[in-house]
């Protein structure tokens, strides 16, 4: 028997991406303008409020002025908190200091967010689970719950982590954020070592100034450097006859061999340094 010529399989869906686009004709403008003059959205304050936070996914970069009461409590606690450890001494070392503070607040917020993006992805695990098991037969149900309830005596059934895309996320927003905390600390560091660095220079020129002003009436109590190599101890204990640069002690010459190598070595030293100097 002859094959038949026509094709009774069922042909491949195409693709969405590959579809015409619909044309807009006139007809079709006029009936999507009379469905939507039917369609008047939220008519009440609570679904107007609703559905103004639709494009609001998790507001980690909400403004401030859509903050929540608690958010601007922790803002205001922060930035005192940090105003006291930093101490600003201009505008813009305040705000690099408001800058710190705002991001902690969304760090805070993103840190709820990912606890209940976690308790939704566990919720979503278990009703696959279920489904799951309400469709396979009798066995493989049976090995199914063994094993969830082998997860959840290990404590591994329970909203731990939030799914791939959440986690994506809030990993990528939380490098945001600690780069923003890096980059205000850093500046603030930056201005305030700038700030001591130009105010020692000025110290510095200052006690320059004072150096040339007061500087010869220095004696050997403000300057022991300036005392004469005649006075003190070591010129009671030098001959009469020795010259000046030939005598030698550890602070005067510390790197004389008599100072320097090992034990013995000294000892050779001052034994001829004993030997070369002249009977009195």
């Amino acid at each position: 028997m002859a094959a038949s010529p026509i094709c009774v399989a069922p042909l491949p869906a195409r693709n969405r991406a590959q579809r015409r686009p619909l044309a807009v004709t006139p007809h079709r403008l006029a009936a999507n303008r009379r469905n939507a003059a039917r369609s008047t959205g939220p008519r009440t304050a609570q679904g107007k409020a609703r559905v103004a936070r639709n494009a609001i996914k998790h507001g980690f970069f909400a403004g401030p002025e859509r903050w929540t009461s608690e958010q601007q409590r922790d803002f205001e606690e922060t930035l005192t908190g940090l105003r006291e450890d930093f101490r600003p001494h201009d505008a813009i070392e305040d705000a690099c200091v408001a800058t710190i503070a705002e991001s902690y607040v969304r760090m805070a917020a993103m840190l709820r967010y990912e606890n209940l993006a976690a308790l939704k992805y566990h919720q979503q695990c278990e009703r696959e689970m279920n489904a799951l098991i309400a469709a396979a037969g009798v066995d493989e149900a049976a090995r199914l719950t063994a094993h969830r309830e082998q997860l959840r005596r290990a404590g591994l059934w329970g909203p731990t982590i939030p799914g791939p895309r959440e986690a994506r996320a809030i990993c990528r927003y939380q490098g945001r954020l600690d780069r923003a905390i890096r980059d205000a600390t850093t500046i603030l560091q930056g201005l305030r070592g700038r700030r001591a660095t130009s105010s020692s220079g000025v110290l510095s020129v200052v006690r320059k100034t004072a150096e040339g002003t007061f500087g010869n009436s220095e004696s050997v109590k403000t300057n022991p450097l300036r005392a004469s190599a005649s006075s003190g101890p070591e010129a009671l204990r030098r001959p009469s006859n020795a010259p000046a640069d030939k005598i030698e002690n550890a602070k005067t010459n510390p790197l004389s061999s008599m100072f320097t190598g090992n034990r013995h070595q000294r000892r050779r030293a001052k034994a001829m340094a004993r030997r070369s100097r002249p009977n009195p």
